[in-house]
């Protein structure tokens, strides 16, 4: 018996996906399964970042990597031509306590994106997403930089949502940083600003601060997960409409922290989002 993920997208949607897979199959008590032929077949993202950035292979009985693998096992192989899993779909965008009733032999297909799928494993979910990557210099003085401030980050990611294939994510979001910027100088004396984003002409063009800022550009392509553990430990998060930063904030442990995030996250207003924010973060 055993709980399959069908991993997909970058590294915030393979959290999502991971955390609710590993809440199943712990509510189940099976095993959990990565299945990683989307990475296989194409690229997607910078690949299968889990591995490089989180300490997951204590949590998971076995991976479905590809064939030629020195690494594969029998156990992997007769996984791999197993026909007897059900498939889940995820029905829709909201959660769905279908989840709850599945069978102990499910294959999980869909993003997953709300913590009331992992709830009840919180702790070890935090635990499991702990980072292991030591930082080098640059992130080094940032981190610093970060501790010994009022430190505010802002997520404003525009890169791949411009390109056609992505434009159901590009949402005007101008108004919404400038409001949360307000609000947040409100909750934190003499903030300072640190702006993670992958279009710095856009941030200094259209987000005029009052305010300290420093735009963080240092890390990409595989190292862009040094930006969410950057994220993470500063004082309060304005994020996104990304799963990225969204895994920034709620990463981050501070029990005084204010998050702001959009209300807007698709393209398309009539895809319901209702469970994507946790309550105690505020909508603007």
């Amino acid at each position: 018996m055993a709980i399959r993920i069908k991993l997909t997208g970058g590294l915030g949607n393979q959290m999502f996906q991971f955390a609710a897979g590993y809440a199943v199959a712990r509510r189940n008590n099976v095993e959990l399964s990565l299945d990683l032929r989307r990475f296989n077949r194409r690229p997607l993202h910078n690949g299968f970042e889990l591995q490089n950035v989180f300490d997951i292979y204590s949590k998971v009985n076995f991976l479905n990597k590809p064939l030629g693998s020195k690494f594969i096992n029998i156990k992997e192989l007769l996984n791999k031509i197993d026909r007897t899993f059900h498939t889940f779909e995820e029905p829709h965008f909201q959660y769905t306590q279908k989840i709850l009733s599945i069978p102990k032999h499910t294959i999980l297909n869909g993003y997953w994106q709300s913590e009331l799928y992992f709830k009840n494993y919180t702790q070890e979910i935090r635990k499991i997403f702990s980072f292991c990557n030591q930082l080098d210099k640059k992130n080094s003085l940032v981190a610093n930089d970060i501790d010994q401030n009022n430190s505010i980050s802002i997520h404003v990611r525009r890169g791949d949502y411009l390109l056609k294939e992505n434009n159901k994510h590009y949402v005007d979001l101008k108004k919404y940083y400038l409001k949360a910027i307000k609000e947040s100088a409100k909750f934190l004396n003499n903030p300072k600003y640190f702006i993670f984003t992958d279009d710095s002409l856009w941030v200094t063009k259209n987000l005029i601060l009052n305010y300290p800022y420093t735009i963080v550009d240092v890390n990409d392509g595989i190292n862009s997960f040094f930006d969410m553990y950057l994220m993470s430990i500063c004082k309060s998060n304005i994020i996104a409409n990304s799963s990225f930063s969204w895994w920034g904030a709620w990463l981050n442990n501070k029990k005084d922290k204010i998050v702001y995030a959009p209300k807007h996250w698709f393209n398309d207003r009539s895809t319901c989002t209702s469970d994507l924010i946790p309550n105690s973060w505020n909508i603007l």
